[in-house]
């Protein structure tokens, strides 16, 4: 069996504030909202699952733009977008997770180079290979 190494890579906390907004404070210092849209109300941020999209394109983008940086390949456009389905049976998740890189850089033979680098974002690795979340409570008496 090998030995893994664990870091502490991220640690954010999220805070209820009213009716389904919580704020998030990211370890780097930076803050946002998640919201879930009410009926004539404006969300203060996305809802939960756009966040997790998010992140995976925004972690594949990270990836692709150090490749295309690293590689020397010139690019103007670079964008990823993300579509999940919610699914209709339980438990609640996303399914038919897809996410579309899209660029102008010339990748003449470094296509699939590209895609296996871009495959290694941590978002990515994450979806795939972990089985399980810990979950714990403190609550008052």
């Amino acid at each position: 069996m090998r030995n893994q190494e664990v870091c502490m890579a991220s640690q954010v906390t999220i805070t209820f504030q009213v009716e389904d907004r919580f704020q998030v404070q990211a370890g780097s210092g930076t803050s946002f909202f998640v919201d879930k849209k009410h009926e004539n109300q404006v969300p203060a941020g996305p809802n939960p699952l756009e966040v997790m999209l998010s992140s995976l394109g925004a972690c594949i983008g990270v990836y692709a733009k150090n490749y295309l940086t690293r590689h020397a390949i010139a690019f103007k456009s670079l964008s990823i977008s993300v579509s999940a389905d919610l699914s209709e049976d339980p438990p609640a998740r996303l399914v038919n997770i897809k996410a579309l890189v899209k660029t102008d850089a010339n990748l003449e033979g470094k296509k699939d180079v590209f895609m296996k680098f871009i495959h290694n974002c941590p978002v990515h690795n994450t979806l795939l290979n972990t089985k399980e979340v810990a979950i714990t409570l403190e609550a008052g008496s």
